[in-house]
């Protein structure tokens, strides 16, 4: 496998995204809409997605508010990463709705393996890695019925670092990149497509298997927070819901949601 090569570029600009492009290289019908610049696929998702009656792809070279997880921002510079956003109708079923995080975490690993000769990691819950920093953020987000109060939608954000090289200082020890010149729209495609084939096949939770795979944590000493306190544990299993199994000095427990570190050993 290639190492990482973001130490020998410096925020090499892309090849210029196009949304019919993308929509040629899906096997799936995709509506794609592109943006050179928006707050956040996912934000714009949520204020559209009552016009939207088929599977919808929200494409941008650049964010201005790009959203992690926990309120947290996904830092994303023009021309050098990939931000995408697939909204879909799901079938009221929490406990197939719950693995959509996980699911789509191995849609993009196998979108890499495929297309490009590295090696990413996933580090639990909805990050991926590579050579031991972060590459890609995931960010899944539900919209119920205003009157049912049913899922109905589901919003599946991902942001890849490609080509960026500078990041800023709060994460420029833990951030990544691809580190060379990619396709992106093919990427794209890659990645929209392998999500609608899994997202038919939630039940069977086969991709299970492929996520701990590639999990970096499993077999590891983890930091977790609970009720404000943090906690040491070993991370030992993931369950068929995505969730992380650790055994604690109490015995096992398994974290359905949350934030972890991996305990560095010296």
């Amino acid at each position: 496998m290639s190492d990482n090569k973001s130490n020998s570029v410096k925020n090499t600009a892309l090849s210029t995204l196009n949304a019919q492009n993308i929509k040629k290289l899906l096997k799936n019908n995709i509506e794609v809409l592109y943006f050179d610049t928006i707050d956040s696929t996912n934000t714009h998702a949520k204020r559209v997605y009552k016009a939207c009656t088929t599977p919808t792809l929200f494409v941008a070279n650049h964010q201005s508010n790009g959203r992690g997880r926990l309120g947290r921002t996904f830092y994303s510079p023009a021309d050098t990463g990939l931000y995408m956003s697939l909204l879909l109708d799901v079938a009221d079923n929490s406990e197939d709705i719950i693995c959509i995080t996980t699911a789509t975490c191995v849609c993009v690993i196998n979108a890499l393996k495929e297309l490009y000769n590295v090696a990413p990691q996933i580090k639990w819950v909805n990050d991926i890695y590579l050579c031991n920093k972060k590459l890609c953020g995931i960010l899944c987000e539900a919209i119920t019925n205003e009157n049912t109060h049913k899922v109905e939608k589901v919003i599946i954000g991902i942001g890849i670092n490609i080509s960026t090289k500078d990041f800023p200082d709060d994460i420029k020890d833990i951030a990544t990149s691809l580190g060379f010149a990619h396709n992106r729209e093919e990427l794209c495609a890659k990645i929209a497509d392998n999500i609608i084939a899994i997202t038919k096949e939630l039940k069977t939770r086969d991709f299970i298997n492929e996520y701990k795979k590639h999990s970096m944590v499993l077999g590891c000493d983890i930091n977790y927070t609970e009720n404000g306190v943090t906690k040491v544990a070993t991370a030992i299993d993931i369950d068929r819901n995505g969730g992380l199994v650790i055994k604690t000095e109490n015995g096992l427990k398994t974290l359905s949601s949350g934030e972890i570190s991996v305990r560095i050993k010296k």
